[in-house]
């Protein structure tokens, strides 16, 4: 049929029975006329929806209900007004005639049984006599027209009980029946007519032909026709009714005719008993069947029980008084089986025969109300399954019906209420409307009072009522409803005394709607009680407790979880529904052991619903929800990762239109948007996430309950987005979506504040991006209005306080008007005063007032003693947010930060606390981070120049020897907390037992810090920082109680506490120290003699000269040589630093070291990158450093005194050799590799002195390398180096396969090892971004345990280091011996040698120059290895014997990639 084009046309449809399957004579029985859109007709096409129809009242109809039509659109020739092609076409006036008189035989035959006028029915049978009298013999429709008369003739004679006449009928059936041979369509119709005739002629003149004919006609029709068909069951029926007739009949019958033999009779009428009554063992069987299943849970049991009850309904009669208890129980099976396996055409099936039970039992049947609700159940399971609500509709129809046929005082009212009301609720949550809502809880009401106060159910319509009336709070927030819910909770309450299994239930239900209560009215009452009852609900008590039993706390209830899951075998179809209970209780009470097992229980749960199950998508959803958690608790990307990947398959599972389609797509936006939040860099997930919430918030209705969240969440994901991306277009509809959200909570709602809250937000974020005054003033007045549904008391007021002043400052700073800034500090004050002591929100509130007086102080500063006031509260408040540790190390150390600004702004006398508060917490925040390389990423979101100011400050002060404590607390962070858990624990050993223990605690504790963080090869995926994090975290917790303990021992107040000047003092026993203090306020030196107090000099520089004279000193070391080697920019710039820096130090050092001694600088900041030692006037008879006295290097003084300690040297030598021409990854081969490690081999002496071990080419790989530096003591490296800007941790000697980090060094533990030299590029080549943290790979071994070590800080070209490496190791064992004491003198004749070619250029000649000079240098021990970080004079340290000496030699500016020169030095 073609329909018309437009979707808004109506269709009168007609519904007829037709009495053919093959060519129709007519329209057939009409069964009802309705009219439907075109739009309707393909909406339902495309959703696979039927048409149902209900018989009006007393009318008659087929069994079928529904009708199913499918509808496709195409191209038609028609135009748009086509209309409805008539059902037969018209060839001719006599086949019109034909459908006329036979529509109106069929007309006055339904007439007829409808109301038993024979009338109609001798009508009728003239219509259809003549039809057969003009339908010409060969015409096809002959046999429809024969059928249609004997038909009526057959009525006609079993209503007049004329059985003498049924000769006509059988006689025109049997000609109808040769019209329609084997395989015509209506033979089996024509068979069961004929049969039914047969066997009424049987009945009453008892011919056994007949009887024959009848049960071979009957038979053929069983084998040939389906189960389920009409035609099939209409026989059925007839060998019923004949069975029943014979079973009843006399020995004669009313005519007085002969019967047949009584055998005959009997064997007759037990054939056709047996066949009408062999239902009844297959359903028994199959109900027990089932029965078991739903105690044992076999699957088998269960399909065995469908195939038995589905054989007994093909052998049920089809009007059996029994027939519709049987097609209930094989639905009832089929349900189970579709909850069970998830099979859609289970659940349908269970459906169709439903439909056809409640058609057996029409109005005025008593079964009527039972198979209403079971149609109505297997509905609205359909609706939870598809969502369709179409199926909730009508299941709730059904249920209305059935609930009427179950009046007031009826015995069994309780359960359709129950049902209607729980549909009604479902109904609510899918679409939001109020009336629905509000029906259920009146059907919940009425099935509670039918409830007596003893019954032992009671607690179902209790918790159901509270549930619904808990719903209506959050939906309209009225709070009698919610008053009503906690009464109903603590009677359900009462109804599990103690030791009740179920009672942490009813704990947790009663203690969720009174903390809501306090969140709403703030009755801290409230709140203690919720406490008290999720306490007693989680609170451990052994089994058989005299006061609370076995199972009330939740660790019991996942006890007896388990216990309830062993009893399900591993194929038990409801194993998944236990599987996910458990999960959900151990979320419930998660610490990190029970998530990761509710995790691989869901996962489980998976594994028992392949793809196509009806709960897989929400088995899908749980186990989403679970890695989500984790995510959040341990910060694990591939978590996040894989819960979008879930939340994407079961959004794709979840059908069109279903109620969970719109949280499953809110919640995947929502994971989204932490996605982007977690990894900032990928702006596809954001749009993304706003796509999926304006499609879920598409699916709301304007007055949906869950509106209003939709809309707040969608206004976030906009101005989240418009704060990446600056789209104007983003800001305003976030603002439009919040007004929006704010206009679904009304006045009284319990939702409006927040929503009041996000709108003023949005708001704000607007003004601050345009400035438009109206934004602000309107986030004021929601503010405000928040305020006053805040009264006194209620614990959200402090917040709401805290908020209002927040945009009040803000107004304030646009406009100036006193008065703002003045309601904003006595909000702020009240905010405080309202707030416990624990409570981490104080840290905002004192840092807004701390701000809020500042601006005071700025407004109203005239100099007088109110406005100094003003400026020492604000610095009172700074403090005070310092020390509220429940706020947070960031936020702690954030609002330090802030002190110190404004201390150094408004020069307050609080500086140099503000400056120690700030380095003690950056300490402790990133001692908290698991790896090195995130704490030097932590440290680059401070100020890099902390330390220096706060030493700067006090200097300024007068404090010196405070000045050097906090440079050393301030400086080299990262190694020195590394070195805590390296610290020897000798001096506890003497102690008791009980020391002893605590000792290998912390011990074992350090041991687990110092590992490395999880790493995995390139290749594999990365870890996430936060996941090491919080395992990381949680070790340090337990790292500084044991730390704590320590420090309670007599003498040992101070462990691992940063030490103080006095101890700091004794690293100068060797020699002054001469620490360079660089910061914006001011340029200093300290000189720290070993006895005496120190002093501090402040130089005629500031930081701006030294940054110039810094890039001058680069610029001027890259210009190669004059023709005569003279380089002088460089003069000029080592002038300059003579007499900038160097020269006032030289002039002060007289009183505390004689000429030609020792001294140790100590710099830092930009001094880090100035090579002091090359310091000089540089003209005839000038004066110089190096003439005056020998310099050494250390990069903090806490430092120099480690490197001090002695340890035991073995009198043997294990040295490897390890180089590596031909990294992966490089362009060219360094060639002098191999010779240099053969020179080495030449020079060292032979075993048993020394141990040599020689590793090149494809076997120098990273895991070789590795060995060889944990198994041997003296090292050397010939190989490519590379220094990592953006991650120095990531610096590498590069290997043949994989390059040998910084990171892998420093996890090593290499103690017991002497001397490592590194002939590599860039081994002591420092970290632009944080100078002061000494990051390269010499630094790195020396950390490690080296005791001396060679490393390079320039290019230099391979006859240099050949010509180096064979004086050095000349002079160290040219007698044969080993001694690393020697290092230092070696390095020193190596250098002279090379100082006496005049063709160095002047750059090298400079630093040989300074160690040739050295005429009264006696080298003889040394003890630390320091590493200048940037410039081209490579600085060498041996260690001997308890004190330190370093060198350094200049390099040539050749490039790397000149393509003249191999360098491998930098």
């Amino acid at each position: 049929m073609l329909l018309s084009c437009e979707p808004a046309s109506k269709v009168r449809v007609s519904v007829y029975a037709s009495s053919e399957l093959g060519p129709m004579l007519c329209h057939g029985e009409l069964l009802c006329t309705f009219e439907i859109s075109v739009r309707e007709l393909l909406d339902r096409s495309q959703k696979s929806h039927p048409v149902i129809f209900q018989p009006k009242q007393g009318e008659v109809v087929s069994p079928c209900t529904s009708m199913f039509m499918t509808l496709k659109q195409r191209l038609s020739d028609q135009n748009n007004t086509a209309i409805l092609r008539p059902l037969t076409t018209v060839t001719s006036d006599s086949i019109c005639a034909l459908t006329l008189e036979t529509d109106a035989g069929h007309r006055l035959l339904a007439q007829y049984r409808r109301t038993q006028n024979s009338r109609d029915l001798d009508q009728s049978i003239n219509r259809f006599e003549h039809t057969l009298d003009i339908c010409p013999m060969d015409h096809p429709c002959r046999p429809a027209a024969l059928f249609n008369l004997v038909n009526a003739k057959l009525v006609s004679c079993q209503a007049n009980e004329t059985y003498l006449d049924l000769d006509i009928p059988i006689n025109l059936f049997q000609d109808a029946l040769y019209l329609r041979p084997t395989g015509h369509l209506d033979r089996p119709n024509t068979q069961l007519h004929l049969a039914i005739a047969l066997l009424s002629r049987f009945t009453k003149w008892g011919f056994q032909t007949d009887a024959d004919a009848a049960e071979e006609l009957l038979g053929e029709v069983l084998d040939v026709c389906h189960a389920d068909s009409h035609i099939h069951r209409a026989a059925l029926l007839a060998i019923e009714t004949s069975a029943q007739q014979l079973s009843g009949s006399t020995a004669a019958n009313s005519l007085g005719q002969k019967q047949p033999a009584a055998s005959m009779l009997h064997l007759l009428s037990n054939q056709l008993v047996d066949r009408a009554n062999r239902w009844q063992l297959p359903s028994n069987l199959g109900t027990m069947l089932r029965i078991r299943f739903t105690r044992r849970g076999n699957g088998e049991d269960l399909d065995q029980a469908i195939t038995l009850l589905t054989k007994a309904l093909a052998w049920s009669p089809v009007c059996h008084v029994h027939r519709s208890s049987l097609l209930d129980s094989l639905a009832v099976s089929l349900s189970a089986r579709f909850d069970c396996q998830g099979k859609d055409e289970d659940l349908n099936q269970a459906i169709a025969l439903s439909r056809e039970a409640l058609v057996l039992c029409p109005v005025g049947h008593t079964g009527r109300s039972e198979a209403l609700n079971h149609l109505s159940i297997h509905l609205f399971s359909r609706f939870r399954h598809r969502g369709h609500v179409e199926d909730l509709d009508e299941a709730i129809i059904l249920q209305k019906e059935a609930l009427a046929l179950r009046p007031v005082g009826h015995k069994d009212r309780y359960i359709p209420l129950n049902n209607l009301a729980a549909q009604f609720s479902s109904r609510f949550e899918h679409q939001g409307n109020d009336k629905d809502l509000d029906e259920a809880i009146v059907l919940y009401r009425e099935a509670l009072a039918l409830c007596p106060v003893d019954y032992k159910g009671r607690f179902i319509p209790l918790n159901n009522l509270a549930i619904r009336l808990s719903s209506r709070f959050h939906h309209r927030g009225n709070g009698d409803d919610l008053d009503e819910a906690i009464a109903l909770q603590r009677e359900i309450l009462a109804l599990r005394p103690v030791g009740h299994p179920d009672r942490y239930m009813s704990l947790n239900n009663l203690a969720i709607p009174l903390s809501i209560r306090f969140k709403h009215r703030g009755n801290e009452e409230d709140l203690d009680q919720a406490i008290v009852l999720h306490r007693e609900a989680l609170a451990l008590y052994p089994v058989g407790h005299s006061d609370r039993g076995n199972r009330d706390d939740l660790d019991e209830a996942i006890v007896f979880q388990r216990e309830a899951l062993a009893l399900r075998p591993v194929d038990h179809p409801n194993r998944y529904k236990l599987l996910g209970n458990l999960a959900k209780h151990l979320l419930v009470r998660f610490d990190h052991e029970d998530l990761d097992e509710g995790i691989a229980l869901c996962r489980e749960v998976l594994t028992l619903l392949p793809v196509g199950h009806t709960h897989r998508f929400q088995s899908l959803a749980d186990l989403a929800a679970q890695l989500s958690t984790r995510f959040e608790h341990r910060g694990n990307e591939e978590d996040l990762d894989e819960t979008i990947a879930l939340c994407r398959e079961a959004l794709a599972l979840c059908p069109a239109g279903h109620t969970a389609q719109p949280s499953l797509l809110g919640h995947l936006a929502g994971q989204l948007s932490k996605r982007f939040d977690h990894r900032r860099c990928n702006h596809e997930d954001l749009d993304e996430a706003i796509a999926l919430q304006k499609e879920a918030l598409a699916l709301f209705p304007v007055d949906h309950t869950h509106r209003s969240q939709s809309l707040s969440n969608l206004a976030e994901h906009l101005s989240k987005r418009f704060v990446h991306q600056g789209n104007d277009e983003d800001l305003d509809e976030a603002v439009a979506l919040a007004r929006g959200a704010l206009a679904l909570h009304p006045v009284g709602h319990i939702a409006r504040p927040s929503s009041l809250n996000n709108f003023a937000k949005q708001l704000s974020q607007r003004f601050k991006h345009r400035g438009n005054d109206q934004d602000l003033d309107e986030a004021i007045t929601l503010c405000r209005e928040v305020l006053a549904l805040r009264p006194v008391g209620h614990a959200d007021r402090p917040l709401a306080l805290y908020r209002l002043a927040i945009h009040l400052s803000t107004r304030f700073d646009h406009h100036g008007n006193g008065e703002d800034l003045d309601k904003s500090r006595e909000n702020l004050r009240c905010a405080l005063t309202l707030m416990t002591q624990h409570d981490p929100r104080r840290l905002w509130v004192h840092q807004l007032l701390a701000t809020v007086y500042v601006s005071s102080y700025r407004h109203d500063s005239t100099g007088l003693g109110e406005d100094i006031d003003n400026l020492n509260a604000a610095m009172h408040h700074f403090k005070a947010a310092t020390n509220i540790v429940p706020g947070g190390l960031l936020l702690r150390l954030q609002a330090s930060l802030r002190w110190v600004h404004h201390a150094i702004q408004y020069s307050h006398s609080t500086q140099l606390d503000a400056h120690a508060t700030s380095i003690q917490l950056l300490d402790a925040y990133t001692s908290v981070t698991a790896s090195v390389s995130s704490r030097r990423d932590a440290m680059k979101e401070f100020r890099r120049s902390l330390a220096m100011d706060a030493a700067s400050c006090a200097l300024r002060s007068g404090d010196v020897c405070r000045a050097v404590e906090l440079l050393e607390q301030g400086r080299t962070v990262i190694w020195t907390q590394m070195t805590r858990l390296r610290t020897p624990f000798d001096s506890l050993q003497i102690r008791d037992d009980s020391t002893m223990a605590l000792m290998k605690r912390i011990k074992d504790l350090s041991s687990l810090l110092d590992k490395p963080p999880a790493s995995h090869p390139e290749d594999t995926p990365r870890v996430d920082i936060k996941a090491e994090e919080a395992r990381y975290r949680r070790l340090m917790k337990d790292w500084n109680g044991a730390v704590e303990e320590i420090r309670k021992i007599e003498g040992f107040s101070r462990f691992l506490l940063p030490p103080l000047f006095s101890d700091l003092q004794d690293a100068a026993r060797d020699g002054p120290i001469i620490v360079l203090v660089a910061s914006k306020s001011s340029c200093d030196d300290i000189i720290i003699p070993h006895k005496q107090p120190p002093i501090s000099i402040q130089l005629p520089t500031d930081f701006e000269k030294l940054l110039r004279l810094m890039l001058a000193l680069r610029e001027a070391i890259e210009k190669e040589a004059g023709p005569k080697g003279n380089q002088p920019a460089l003069i000029k710039a080592l002038r300059k630093l003579w007499d900038l820096v160097v020269r006032p130090v030289v002039e002060n050092l007289g009183k505390f070291a004689r000429r030609g001694s020792r001294i140790w600088w100590c710099p830092t900041s930009v001094f880090n990158f100035l090579p002091l030692h090359a310091a000089g006037e540089y003209r005839a008879n000038g004066e110089s450093l190096s003439q005056q006295y020998i310099s050494s290097y250390t990069p903090s003084l806490t430092a120099l005194m480690r490197a001090r300690r002695s340890l035991e040297r073995s009198p043997s030598v294990s040295f490897a050799a390890i180089g590596q021409d031909h990294p992966a990854g490089d362009s060219f081969t360094l060639d002098c590799v191999e010779p240099e490690l053969e020179l080495m081999r030449s020079l060292l002496p032979p075993p048993p002195t020394v141990s040599f071990t020689k590793i090149t080419s494809v076997d120098a790989t990273k895991s070789t390398a590795l060995c060889a530096l944990q198994n041997n003591t003296w090292l050397h490296f010939a190989c490519h180096g590379t220094q990592k800007w953006d991650e120095p941790f990531n610096s590498a000697l590069l290997m043949r396969d994989k390059p040998l980090s910084l990171l892998d060094i420093v996890h090593m533990d290499l103690s017991r090892h002497q001397f490592a030299f590194l002939s590599a590029c860039e081994t002591a080549f420092g970290d632009y971004g944080t100078p002061d943290e000494v990051i390269h790979l010499a630094a790195g071994l020396q950390f490690a345990g080296i005791k001396s070590v060679i490393g390079t800080l320039w290019k230099v070209n391979d006859s240099t280091v050949q010509r180096l490496v064979e004086a050095f190791y000349k002079n160290l064992c040219g007698d044969g011996t080993m001694n690393p004491k020697r290092a230092a003198r070696a390095l020193h004749r190596a250098v002279q040698s090379l100082a006496s070619d005049r063709d160095i250029p002047l750059d090298q000649r400079i630093v040989c120059g300074y160690v040739a000079k050295d005429s009264k240098f006696n080298i003889s021990d040394f003890e630390t290895v320091y590493f200048h970080d940037m410039w081209p004079l490579l600085r060498c340290t041996a260690l001997c014997e308890g004190k330190a000496q370093h060198y350094t030699f200049g390099s040539n500016a050749e490039s790397y990639h000149n393509g003249r020169t191999q360098s491998r030095w930098t």
